[in-house]
C-alpha cells in the first residue's frame, strides 16, 4: 500500500499517549499508531453502516413498520421542539 504524507493537528495529550506508546516500544512510530488507530475506526464504521442498512432493508420489506417508525420519529421531533 502507498503512503502519502498529511499535516495533522492532534491535541497535546493525544500525541504524548502515542509518543510514550512509540517510546516503550508498542508502535513503531507516530504515523504507524495513527494507522492502526484509523484502521480500527474505520472498520467500525463500516460494520455500523452495513448493520443500518441491513435493518432497514428488513424493515422496508414490511410497510407497516416503517410506518410505525415513521410516526415515532414525528413524534420525537416534535417532543424536541416543544411539542
Amino acid at each position: 500500500m502507498s503512503t502519502k504524507p498529511v499535516t495533522a493537528t492532534l491535541e497535546a495529550d493525544l500525541l504524548a499517549y502515542v509518543q510514550e506508546q512509540v517510546n516503550l516500544g508498542r508502535a513503531r512510530s507516530v504515523s504507524a499508531y495513527l494507522n492502526a488507530a484509523l484502521e480500527r475506526q474505520i472498520a467500525i464504521d463500516r460494520r455500523a453502516d452495513a448493520a443500518w442498512k441491513a435493518a432497514v432493508e428488513k424493515a422496508q420489506q414490511n410497510p407497516e413498520e416503517v410506518e410505525k417508525a415513521r410516526r415515532r420519529a414525528q413524534r420525537l421531533i416534535e417532543i424536541l421542539n416543544g411539542g
